[in-house]
This record gives structure tokens, sequence and C-alpha cells, in this order.
């Protein structure tokens, strides 16, 4: 079949799976078989203004209708229409994570490995800022980061939109989180040493404005340190790639061309095949120096093409990542059937595994 250019006068409206009204732009099953076919977003792209495109995705983790661009341009991959800065809103602060977690609260579970995974930040944290630096966390979750780094002496404040997240955070650790998104808050120029912002950037409607806005709460010198799902990915499994709350797949390229419009220069960019995540850190500068700008369209189709089931299914990394996997899911279940808090859990993880810093803030065990 010749392919044909996609336009979304051709999407048919019905309802969706999972009920994220902006997001219903489907596909009619004449589309579908034309994956990797031309297409003509609605939404120009962020980058570079750009209309043209290939559509990589049509479907999301759970199957419904999402289709998603690779602009032509400069490969930012994206959902295409883009929901309004309103429904975005209302869809985190009540639904995300019960729709992402099935839970309006931090599960046992969830409480330990988001531990352990900010054990694995936090050895870059050490690098970037010293105990006592002024730091922000952008999407502070269920708060296990954020009570890391207080715990380590860092004066941390957190961002987390969802209500149920952010009060559990408060209450069980004591940790200062603010309501709402970036467009919520406000904080003085050059406030922070340090900005993290976890898999948080590719739900910003506009990362353009969320990266500048970041970078002017930065002190010059100051870092910011980002994590992204990779759009060039080859050891995840396609089957749990797009979500519907994702609006942004990001290769190195099109991120660290954002960030240097933001005035921010790259010192680490990782986002080779080989990690599921984009991991990058850069540094505000009073000169971005010009960096060569290319289009990173012609890897991510290639990527998504090459990303099939049965090649996750038969790579060497699924086979020896599975006793580790089993053995994890034996913790986890345990610990569901503790009576444990969340707090007990993660003073026990960070004290064993964590690393130490010198001017660690003393931590009262009976604070709230």
């Amino acid at each position: 079949m010749k392919n044909k250019s996609i336009t979304p006068a051709r999407c048919r409206q019905r309802p969706l799976q999972v009920n994220l009204a902006p997001l219903t732009n489907s596909l009619d099953a004449e589309t579908i078989v034309q994956r990797f076919s031309s297409y003509v977003a609605t939404t120009p792209c962020p980058l570079c203004n750009g209309h043209e495109g290939t559509l990589i995705e049509t479907r999301d983790r759970h199957g419904a209708p999402l289709p998603v661009t690779c602009c032509r341009g400069c490969g930012l991959a994206y959902v295409d229409p883009i929901p309004t800065q309103d429904e975005l809103a209302r869809f985190y602060a009540q639904r995300y994570r019960k729709e992402y977690k099935q839970a309006l609260t931090p599960r046992l579970k969830h409480i330990y490995r988001a531990g352990r995974v900010a054990i694995d930040r936090f050895r870059n944290v050490v690098l970037l800022a010293n105990p006592g630096a002024r730091v922000l966390e952008c999407g502070a979750g269920g708060g296990e980061f954020s009570y890391l780094l207080t715990r380590r002496g860092y004066r941390l404040t957190g961002i987390e939109p969802n209500d149920g997240y952010r009060e559990y955070a408060k209450s069980e650790y004591g940790v200062d989180l603010r309501s709402g998104t970036l467009d919520d808050v406000s904080f003085s120029e050059g406030e922070f040493d340090l900005i993290t912002i976890f898999h948080v950037l590719e739900h910003l409607r506009d990362p353009r404005d969320g990266l500048a806005r970041l970078a002017r709460w930065l002190r010059p010198g100051g870092h910011l340190y980002v994590e992204v799902p990779n759009a060039l990915t080859g050891v995840s499994s396609p089957a749990n790639l797009y979500h519907r709350a994702h609006l942004y797949y990001f290769a190195a390229p099109p991120l660290v061309a954002l960030a240097a419009a933001a005035g921010l220069t790259p010192l680490l960019v990782d986002g080779t095949a080989s990690r599921a995540n984009l991991v990058a850190i850069f540094r505000k500068s009073l000169e971005v120096p010009a960096l060569e700008q290319r289009s990173a369209h012609n890897d991510v189709v290639a990527a998504n093409r090459h990303r099939t089931l049965g090649r996750y299914l038969r790579s060497g990394r699924t086979l020896t990542q599975l006793p580790t996997r089993l053995w994890m899911r034996s913790v986890e279940r345990a610990i569901e059937k503790s009576a444990s808090r969340g707090r007990d859990i993660l003073d026990r993880l960070f004290e064993s595994e964590a690393p130490q810093t010198y001017a660690a803030a003393p931590h009262n065990p009976n604070s709230n």
C-alpha cells in the first residue's frame, strides 16, 4: 500500500479506555496500519515550529489510540494534539497517580522502589552540590528523593501537583512540598544551586517555557539535573513505552537544543540505546557556546522500527535481569505484608545504602 500523509482531518473522535479527554484524537483502522507514514501535526513542534513529521506510534500502552509524531525538522517526538493547560492540571491533581500507579497515595512497595532510585540519583547530586545547598525538586511524587536530600543536609523545596502523594509526603516525612505545577509556583531569580526534574519534562505542555523558567531560578553556575524517557532506547519493552500522560519523547539533540535556548550548557548527556532513560546535567552559563544542531528524526524513527516485542523478549538483557527482578518482587511482597511506615522503610534503606555527606543535618526521628 502506498503511504499517504496523515492529517488531523482524517482522524476520528471516539471514547478512550483511559479518560484523558484532550487526547481523544484517535486514528481509524485505515491509518493504524500506516505507522511510519508522513504526518502533518495539528500542534506545531515547540522546538522548531514545524508541522511535518513521521507517525511513530498509534497506540498507548493500554491499546487506546494515541498519535505520536516525530518532527522531521528536529527529531522531537510528541503527542498530537497537545492538551490544554487546564486539562492537564485537572488530570495531574486528581487522576494521574490513580491511573499510573493504581493508588491515590504511595503503596509501601512503591516507596521502597522509589527509595532505591533516589539513592542512585543522589550519587550524582553529591558531585553537583554540597549539603546546605538550596535545591528544588520538580515533581516530587511521594517525596522519597526530597526526604533523602533533607536528611543529608540540603535545603530542599519540592513541587508536586498530585494531592494524595504530596500530602502523604508532607505528613510522613515532614518535607517542604508546594502544591501545583511549574505554572503555579514562583521563586526568586537565582534562588537555587541545583534543580532536579526527573520524569517531569515529558509531561509539560511547553518544555521550552518550562526549561526557561527553571533556568531563571538557578544561580549562575548552578546545575539542572534532568531525566526523561529515552526516545532511542533499545532496552525498554515497546508494550510499555508510550504512556498517555507523556506528551514528549526526547533524544539528546532536541533536549540539548531546548536547554541551550534557556541558557543552559550541557555537561553530561547520556541517551544511548543501552539506557531506558536519557540523563542530562546542564549548567547555567552567561554565554552558551554554539552547538551543532542536527535533527534526530531519522534516529528516532529507526529506533522505533527496530523496537519490537520479539526483540525485547529475546534480548540477553531481558533474560539476565530476570533473577534480579524476581528477587526484587519477593522483597516488595514482604514489604507490602509488613506493618511498616514509609518513613521506617526509607530510614533503613538510606542508612544502609545512601552515600553519607560530611555535614548532614541532624535528624529527629520524632519529627513530622
